[in-house]
This record gives C-alpha cells, sequence and structure tokens, in this order.
C-alpha cells in the first residue's frame, strides 16, 4: 500500500515538471512574439517616417523650383516689357536668383535623402536590436527549459531509486516474514511430531513404541514389530540384521543403551530404548 502511494507521488511530481516547462515555454513564446511585434512596428514607423521626410523634401523642392521659375518668368516679362539699360542687370539677378532656387532645391534634396538613410539605418540598427533581443530571450528560455527538464528528471530518477530502495526493502521484509513462518511452522510442526512420537516411560514395548522406533529409523510405520523393524533396530544397535529377535539381538541393545545386559527384553532395557527414542526427536 505505501509503494503504491509513492509511486502515485511520483507521478504527480513528474506531472508537475511536466506543467512548469510548458508554463515556461507558453511564456518564452509570449514574450517572443510581443518582440517581434515590437520590431516590426518599430520597421514600420521608420518607413514611414523616412518616405513622409523625403515626400516632403520632394515637394519643398519642387514648390522652391516653381517658384523661382515663376519669379523668373515674371521678371523676364518685366523685363521685356520695360526696356532698360538695366536688362541685362535684371536677367543675371534673376538667373541667378533660379540658380540659388535650384541649388537650394537641390540642398533640400540630399538633406531628405540623408535624414531618409539615417532613418532606414536606425531601422535596421532597431530591427538588428529586437531580433538579437529575441534571440537572447529565446535562448534564455531553452536553458531555463533544460534546467528544470534536467530537475525533473533528477526527481524522477530519486523518486524511482526511492521506489526502488523501498521495494527492495519490502521484498527482503516479505522473505524475513516468510523465513520466519516457515521457521515457526516447522517449529510447530516437530512439536505436534515430538507430541505425536514422544513415549511414555512405561517399560512396555507396545504398538506405541514401535511406531516411535519405525519412524526414527525410517522403515514403515505400522505398529508391526516384524522382520523390516527389527533389521533396522539390529543395525542400529550392531547386532546382525537377521530379522529375528533373539537374545544376541537384546544383548546388543543393551550393551547400546549402556544397561545391564542379560539377553532379557524387560522394563529397564525396554524403559532405556523409550528414553533414547524420546531424546531423538
Amino acid at each position: 500500500m505505501a509503494l503504491f502511494g509513492f509511486k502515485k507521488d511520483t507521478e504527480k511530481a513528474k506531472d508537475a515538471a511536466e506543467a512548469k516547462i510548458a508554463e515556461l515555454k507558453e511564456a518564452a513564446e509570449a514574450k517572443m512574439a510581443e518582440a517581434k511585434d515590437a520590431a516590426e512596428d518599430a520597421v514600420a514607423d521608420a518607413k514611414d517616417a523616412a518616405k513622409g521626410a523625403l515626400d516632403d523634401a520632394k515637394d519643398a523642392a519642387k514648390g522652391a523650383m516653381a517658384d523661382a521659375k515663376d519669379a523668373a518668368k515674371g521678371a523676364l516679362d518685366d523685363a521685356k516689357e520695360v526696356i532698360t539699360p538695366k536688362m541685362a542687370q535684371v536677367k543675371a539677378k534673376v538667373e541667378a536668383e533660379a540658380e540659388a532656387a535650384e541649388k537650394a532645391a537641390a540642398e533640400l534634396k540630399a538633406k531628405a535623402q540623408a535624414q531618409a538613410e539615417e532613418l532606414k539605418a536606425k531601422a535596421v540598427e532597431i530591427s538588428e536590436k529586437a531580433e538579437a533581443e529575441e534571440k537572447a530571450a529565446e535562448e534564455k528560455v531553452k536553458a531555463k527549459v533544460a534546467e528544470a527538464e534536467k530537475k525533473a528528471e533528477k526527481k524522477v530518477d530519486e523518486a524511482i531509486g526511492k521506489a526502488k530502495d523501498a521495494q527492495a526493502k519490502a521484498e527482503k521484509k516479505v522473505e524475513e516474514t516468510k523465513a520466519k513462518a516457515e521457521k515457526k511452522v516447522a517449529a510447530t510442526a516437530d512439536k505436534a511430531e515430538k507430541a505425536v512420537f514422544t513415549l511414555k516411560l512405561d517399560g512396555i514395548w507396545g504398538t506405541k513404541t514401535t511406531l516411535t522406533t519405525q519412524h526414527i529409523l525410517g522403515v514403515k510405520e505400522d505398529g508391526i514389530l516384524g522382520p523390516e523393524t527389527t533389521k533396522a533396530i539390529q543395525a542400529k544397535v550392531g547386532a546382525v540384521a537377521d530379522g529375528a529377535w533373539g537374545p544376541n539381538t537384546t544383548k546388543a541393545m543393551q550393551k547400546f543403551l549402556g544397561v545391564k545386559v542379560d539377553g532379557i527384553k524387560g522394563p529397564e532395557t525396554v524403559t532405556a530404548w523409550q528414553k533414547w527414542c524420546n531424546k531423538q526427536l
């Protein structure tokens, strides 16, 4: 249950990191769009200002030239009507004024072109600056996004590591619990087995004494002291394993048990055998 909750927290942390990354990307895109719009507006304004200045200069030059031509024409007309010795002087003056007007117009045109070029250069500078700021903002956002992704990956890795540790601990605890349970079951089984096969030290060789003997010696447990069981006992006590119980078998058992050796399977010998059997359980 705890492991499931921990995995759920890990998924929440991952979702939060992804949401934060999406938020940063959206903010960066909005800032980039604003910078781009500002640059485009600045370029458009600069172009409009340059065009307006150039148009004004052209109009002023045209007006000055027209005025000069009109003045020159009027002066010539006046001079023609009034033929005097000053005609040449007037004509020269008029021509000088016309030349000055043309020169002024040329200067105005050059000035307007220079202003237009200056405005164009400023517009280019603003555009380049906007592009540089946009690129810097984009790089900054990319760096933040990369950092956020790296932190999110680190948190996810840490969460996975913790989950693995928790899983390993849980598995270890399960194994320990299982081992304890198995040990407890084995101990319970041993106690049950001991309770079933423990003999009463009454010196009487009955069915239960035979069953416990068969259980200890690993032969068929049927409670009958037959040839198979006798052979197993004889082999255990060092007698000839012929399956027939006689005085020699009893003597070998008595010697094995450390009791009086008289060849009689009496209460003392049987009790000693029962004690030996109980110790084997």
